[in-house]
């Protein structure tokens, strides 16, 4: 079983991932049929006001879904190293990218 934090990143990966993908706000719906989190669109949602209170996303809109902050960004950035060890270069690229 995956604990609250671990699945409310994986919440901010889907949404980071969409969100690149599509550049639209992502919606729980949207996560739910997307992305194999084995968990309802009310727990999505949760997890998303979460995130959202605690600065990682955002709502663009009353009715929209969420979209990543610089934040989240960075949140999602520095975990990538637990997925896959980035090289130097890896690092000063994305480093770059972020503070421009």
């Amino acid at each position: 079983m995956v604990n609250a934090d671990e699945r409310r990143f994986e919440v901010l990966r889907a949404i980071v991932a969409d969100y690149v993908s599509n550049h639209e706000p992502v919606a729980s719906k949207a996560i739910v049929e997307r992305h194999n989190l084995g968990v309802s669109s009310a727990t999505v949602r949760n997890d998303m006001a979460s995130l959202e209170e605690d600065g990682y996303i955002q709502q663009p809109h009353t009715s929209a879904g969420r979209i990543p902050t610089d934040k989240g960004y960075r949140l999602f950035v520095d975990r990538l190293s637990e997925v896959k060890p980035m090289s130097a270069a890896e690092r000063r690229a994305i480093g770059k990218f972020l503070d421009g």
